[in-house]
C-alpha cells in the first residue's frame, strides 16, 4: 500500500476513534516527522566529527548538538549513546544527567533516574527541571510528600506557568484530593495571564470550562503545525490524567495514545504518556 494512502486511512481512523471517546470536536495535527533538514544536520555533524583536526571542546559541542537532535526526533538510543560518551569525558555537565535521567524515568528505572537528578542538583542547585523530573520519579514510586516538595520548588521558579501548576496538583492530590483542588484554584487565581492556552487546562480541571471549550481555545493563535502538535500533546496527556482519576481508564488510554501520536518526543507529557500506557496495559 502506498504511504500516502496509509496516512489517509490512519487519519480517518483517528478521527473516528476520537469522535467516539470525546464529546468535544476532534482536534488533530499532522504527526511531526523527521525532516530533510534534521537528517542533513545529523549528516553534517557526523561528517565534522570524522575529522581528526578538531579540538576536544568543539568535538564535545558537536556531539551534544547531535544528541539533542536525536532526542527531539525520538532516536533515544542514539541520543543516549552520545550523551553517555560525553559523560565519560566530562562527568560534571548537568544537562547530560538530565537527558539520561529522563530516559531512565521513561523506562521505569527509578533508581537510575533518581541518581541522575540527585547528581544534577549536587552540581547545580538551581537546575529547575531537575526538581520536576525528580518529583515525577518520586511520584511514580509513591513518595508523594517528597515529590510534592520538589514540585513546589519547580513551581516557585515560575508561578505563572500552567504546566508547573498542573504537575504540583497531580502530586498533591495523591496526599489530599480536596486540599489539592483548593490549592489549584488559589494558584490559578494568582496567575497573571489566564488567556494562555495552558491555563485553560487548569480551568477544565476546576470545572470552569468544558472539554469542548478547552479544545476550541487550544487552537487560538496557533501559527504552525508544530505548535498545534505540542499543544495537543500536552492537552491530551492532562485530559488522560483527568479521566484516569475518575476511573475511566479506557478513555484515559485513548487520550494518552493521542498525546503520543503527535510525536513530540522531547516533551515530558509524551514521555509520561508512554509510561502511563505501560501501566494501563498491565492492568
Amino acid at each position: 500500500m502506498r504511504l500516502f494512502d496509509l496516512r489517509v486511512i490512519c487519519c480517518l481512523l483517528a478521527v473516528i476513534l476520537l469522535s467516539g471517546c470525546s464529546s468535544s470536536v476532534p482536534v488533530l495535527a499532522v504527526p511531526e516527522q523527521v525532516s530533510y533538514d534534521d537528517e542533513l544536520k545529523i549528516a553534517q555533524i557526523s561528517q565534522q566529527l570524522s575529522r581528526k583536526d578538531i579540538d576536544i571542546a568543539t568535538r564535545m559541542q558537536l556531539i551534544f548538538e547531535r544528541g539533542i537532535i536525536y532526542d527531539s526526533l525520538g532516536f533515544k538510543a542514539f541520543a543516549q549513546s552520545d550523551f553517555s560518551h560525553l559523560l565519560s569525558i566530562n562527568p560534571k555537565v548537568p544537562d547530560l544527567y538530565n537527558f539520561l535521567g529522563t530516559y531512565a524515568l521513561r523506562e521505569g528505572d527509578f533508581d537510575t533516574a533518581l541518581m541522575s537528578f540527585n547528581t544534577i542538583l549536587e552540581l547545580d542547585r538551581n537546575y529547575a527541571y531537575a526538581y520536576l523530573n525528580r518529583a515525577i520519579a518520586l511520584y511514580r514510586t509513591g513518595h508523594y510528600y517528597a515529590a510534592q516538595q520538589d514540585a513546589q520548588k519547580f513551581y516557585q521558579y515560575d508561578v505563572n506557568e500552567p504546566i508547573r501548576i498542573l504537575w504540583l496538583y497531580l502530586i498533591e492530590k495523591e496526599n489530599d484530593d480536596k486540599a489539592a483542588l483548593k490549592l489549584l484554584q488559589q494558584r490559578y487565581d494568582l496567575m497573571s495571564d489566564k488567556t494562555i492556552y495552558g491555563a485553560d487546562i487548569i480551568a477544565f480541571y476546576l470545572g470552569h470550562i468544558s472539554e469542548s471549550k478547552l479544545m476550541q481555545n487550544l487552537q487560538k493563535g496557533v501559527e504552525n503545525n508544530r505548535q498545534l502538535a505540542e499543544r495537543l500533546c500536552e492537552a491530551y496527556f492532562y485530559l488522560g490524567k483527568y479521566y484516569q482519576s475518575k476511573g475511566d481508564n479506557e478513555r484515559a488510554k485513548m487520550l494518552f495514545k493521542y498525546a503520543l501520536a503527535n510525536n513530540i518526543y522531547n516533551f515530558v507529557e509524551h514521555q509520561q504518556a508512554l509510561y502511563e500506557m505501560k501501566l494501563l496495559e498491565t492492568k
